[in-house]
């Protein structure tokens, strides 16, 4: 439950690396979902499984 909770950004981090295409904005976005998803989706998903 819990990794299906987490952001799936990977794929566009590597097709953005792969064809040099704004690498450092999507790293960035990444980053702030992955954190977003850390304080705002994860608590209540752990609640609800509870």
């Amino acid at each position: 439950m819990l990794f299906a909770a987490m952001p799936t950004d990977a794929n566009a981090y590597i097709f953005a690396v792969q064809y040099q295409r704004l690498v450092s904005p999507e790293s960035g976005a990444v980053a702030l979902r992955t954190l977003l998803a850390a304080a705002a989706k994860l608590p209540v998903v752990v609640w609800v499984v509870r």
